[in-house]
């Protein structure tokens, strides 16, 4: 841990957080001699579990914790004590009462859910009526960073590249003959179809399309995927969204923004990512959790190739910026050069240290933010800086944009 030296406005300081992690089943695991990128990250011993996502923020769920004094106290509450100086007149203004993203590093080795996010309106109506599988009112757009390369599912393809690669598949044949039935062949249709065909004979067409597929002698990018997706989920439809969606690759410091209401899945790599502060999940397949159809068909956009890689920006030496359409964050990434949090103040943030170490002051006081570690700086904040203090050190800093 950091050595702290605290000033006398409590308000105006850096906090050193301790953020938890979550394992899930699609983390990363220890394999041949290679420790998971977030056990490394954090400097801590891997053992057998999956290290799958590093949470920075006051998310209910897993909130991070605020070092102080000798003592935790949950992020949340300290804001929840003070949200005119941790949060500031224009994050209140925008109508925030809490911090309005999360941060995360992700990292996974087997394929997520597919799924979506709802927009606002729909979160809330969702929300009203179920909230047992939607636990807020609130949407989510969220951003992946590539940290490392990173593939990914997302958004429809257009229709006649599906359906010439469905064309010469015979065991979707029962599936086929059934959207061919369709008023018009879109998008929409072939997905629905897919997601009202009964389980007895997705798994038939499953166990024959793993077998088709393999004993083909030379196979495309997509029917490797595919192949590979059966492994993980052999009895699950999900599968076959994998000849529906895009499949994208980042090089690290890509990004990649999914707006609501798109189709997506995280498969294989490691990245930093920032969403608004919700957990609403519309999920379409390659998970046993709950599966709305209903609302999966009359929210998504079923419009072809709108999520894609995309390059940041550049903001003078050394600071990337990853900009999006989000309200609630904006995530820049600085590499070997000093962070004026002056430029900043008047709205809240959080820091993660990717690699080597800063020396962070403030009126009054001074840290020492090593690898791994998470701070918080509220709004109240106007004078401070993050210097580095070895080479190659990076930092990604996520804030709530500034009017």
């Amino acid at each position: 841990m950091a050595i702290i030296t605290y000033g006398m406005n409590t308000s105006g300081k850096i906090y050193e957080l301790d953020s938890g992690v979550q394992h899930y089943a699609w983390g990363c695991r220890s394999r041949d001699g290679k420790t998971p990128y977030i056990a490394d990250l954090l400097g801590e011993p891997a053992g057998k579990t999956p290290w799958a996502e590093l949470w920075i923020g006051a998310h209910p769920s897993l909130c991070s914790k605020i070092i102080a004094d000798g003592a935790t106290e949950p992020l949340s509450a300290f804001i929840a004590a003070d949200q005119q100086g941790c949060l500031g007149k224009e994050t209140l203004k925008a109508g925030y009462q809490e911090l309005p993203f999360l941060l995360k590093v992700l990292s996974c080795e087997r394929a997520l859910s597919i799924q979506s996010h709802p927009d606002k309106a729909t979160a809330e109506k969702l929300h009203e009526k179920d909230p047992r599988h939607y636990p807020d009112a609130n949407h989510k757009p969220e951003i992946m960073i590539a940290l490392t390369p990173f593939k990914a599912l997302g958004g429809f393809r257009k229709v006649e590249d599906i359906v010439a690669d469905l064309d010469t598949l015979a065991c979707v044949q029962p599936w086929r003959q059934v959207y061919k039935e369709a008023p018009s062949i879109t998008p929409k249709a072939i997905c629905e179809t897919l997601l009202n065909l009964p389980m007895s004979l997705v798994r038939n067409m499953l166990t024959d399309l793993q077998k088709e597929l393999a004993a083909r002698k030379e196979r495309t990018e997509r029917e490797e995927l595919v192949l590979n997706l059966i492994k993980q989920y052999p009895c699950d439809r999900g599968v076959l969204f994998g000849f529906l969606l895009n499949i994208i690759s980042l090089k690290p410091g890509d990004f990649l923004y999914i707006p609501p209401n798109e189709p997506h899945a995280y498969l294989e790599g490691t990245g930093v990512e920032c969403m608004a502060n919700s957990d609403n999940v519309i999920r379409a397949g390659l998970t046993p959790k709950n599966i709305d159809i209903h609302v999966l068909l009359n929210t998504l956009t079923f419009k072809s190739e709108t999520v894609a890689a995309a390059a940041p920006k550049r903001e003078g030496d050394g600071v990337r910026l990853y900009a999006c359409p989000a309200r609630e964050y904006e995530v820049r990434i600085s590499d070997g050069v000093n962070v004026d949090f002056s430029e900043r103040s008047g709205v809240p943030g959080v820091l993660l240290v990717l690699s080597g170490s800063y020396e962070l002051t403030w009126p009054g006081g001074r840290a020492v933010a090593k690898r791994g570690s998470s701070w918080f700086f509220p709004a109240s904040l106007k004078d401070a800086m993050a210097k580095p203090l070895e080479p190659g050190s990076e930092l990604a800093m996520a804030t709530v944009p500034k009017a």
